[in-house]
């Protein structure tokens, strides 16, 4: 499918449905397939035929006018309503759901991440396959063969059951690998940053440019699958490990759930989530207040957040006023173009090292050049002489050992 139109229904007429198309329209793009016309229908109920009759006849005629090749529905169709679009329009049907998948399936890059994908897509189609029980087979059974009495239908339903119990076995064991992983992690005195939001809002980019490492980012929708850590200088000896993670989205069908473990565990165990929104986009508001009910969700709501602006670049003047106006505790960047990510690093620093206990110190020359090398040792400020004079926020765990190389000078 390269040219399709796309349709969307909505029972409300609160709901704002060509916005909702917008966003099905980035989703398509990013796969490759573009929008040649877009259709929407308020209704009362759900209909067999997902639109009206007089609706689908409109869309028939787009079919031939822009010579469409494909449908995308914005909603997850049920088999009934697949087939019967198919059969009405002639030309072949995607829904959301599809959409995603193909989405993820693009960004997986991980064993774990490829295998939670093809988790997902199987029991979606699990869930979609259609055929006649009726139609029973007269082949004598034996291996990889149908047994008497069964359907292809069943063949192909045990097939994939099959496949999604190894799956499952795989993904157990690759989660307690990363579990081990993540424990050790759990010993380090480094604070765990997430980089959290909406899909295509930049948080690759940003993390591309905390870290100095090259995370793949692309203008496009779900370029991060797999969580991605990585060691970050915040300044006056403090670091941090930042992750970058997967791109929240509306509509998230349950089947991709767990395409979503692993990296949202990251955003769980963290001490301080940025959330990061596109300053640019015209749904800034409905996405940020997605991303907040997903945090929500996954229980992260009492993680710290830094509100992250991003994109500030592609920002007029009156778009900035209006962007400082509604949200005044906002920090403003770009990452892209590198714009105030000092004053994001040191608004960072100053959260992860809230609970530190700040003290004078005094060390000789030789416990300075260890203690200054500690992690959860943050220095505000420092006097080089005979002995080594330096203001400290220290971590509350390792007070007592760098008690043990100075001379404390005050409180």
């Amino acid at each position: 499918m390269k040219r399709a139109i796309l349709i969307s229904v909505s029972y409300s007429k609160k709901e704002n449905v060509e916005k909702n198309l917008l966003e099905l329209e980035e989703l398509a793009r990013s796969i490759g397939i573009s929008s040649v016309a877009k259709f929407w229908q308020f209704l009362d109920k759900p209909l067999n035929t997902y639109m009206g009759k007089g609706k689908l006849e409109k869309v028939a005629n787009y079919i031939k006018l822009y010579e469409a090749d494909g449908i995308v529905a914005d909603d997850e169709l049920s088999v009934v309503q697949k087939t019967k679009l198919e059969e009405l329009l002639k030309v072949k049907v995607l829904d959301r759901t599809e959409i995603i998948l193909r989405n993820f399936s693009r960004s997986a890059r991980t064993s774990e991440g490829k295998a939670e994908v093809e988790l997902a897509t199987l029991e979606y189609r699990l869930s979609h396959l259609k055929g006649s029980n009726s139609r029973l087979s007269r082949t004598g059974g034996g291996i990889g063969t149908r047994g008497p009495g069964e359907s292809k239908l069943e063949v192909d339903r045990r097939a994939i059951r099959e496949r999604i119990r190894n799956l499952k076995k795989r993904i157990l064991k690759l989660s307690k690998n990363r579990d081990i992983k993540k424990r050790k992690r759990n010993y380090s005195l480094l604070p765990k940053v997430s980089i959290a939001g909406y899909t295509n809002a930049g948080k690759s980019m940003l993390l591309n440019k905390l870290s100095g490492f090259e995370v793949p980012s692309e203008d496009k929708l779900f370029t991060t699958l797999d969580p991605t850590t990585k060691k970050v200088w915040l300044g006056e000896n403090v670091f941090a490990l930042m992750s970058d993670t997967v791109g929240f989205i509306s509509k998230l069908p349950t089947q991709l759930v767990n395409a979503f473990h692993s990296t949202l565990e990251e955003v769980v165990d963290s001490d301080l989530i940025l959330l990061v929104v596109d300053g640019s986009d015209e749904l800034i508001e409905r996405k940020l207040e997605i991303s907040k009910r997903v945090l929500k969700e996954i229980g992260a709501e009492d993680i710290p957040q830094i509100l992250v602006i991003n994109k500030i670049d592609l920002c007029d003047k009156s778009c900035l006023e209006k962007l400082s106006r509604e949200y005044p505790k906002a920090i403003f960047i770009s990452a892209k173009k590198g714009i105030y990510l000092d004053e994001l690093m040191s608004h960072i620093r100053e959260v992860v090292t809230q609970k530190y206990v700040e003290k004078d110190f005094e060390f000789s020359n030789e416990s300075w050049a260890r203690i200054s090398k500690m992690s959860g040792v943050r220095i505000l400020s420092v006097e080089h002489g005979n002995y080594v004079k330096a203001r400290l926020k220290i971590h509350p765990t390792i007070l007592n050992r760098v008690l043990e190389e100075s001379d404390v000078l005050s409180s």
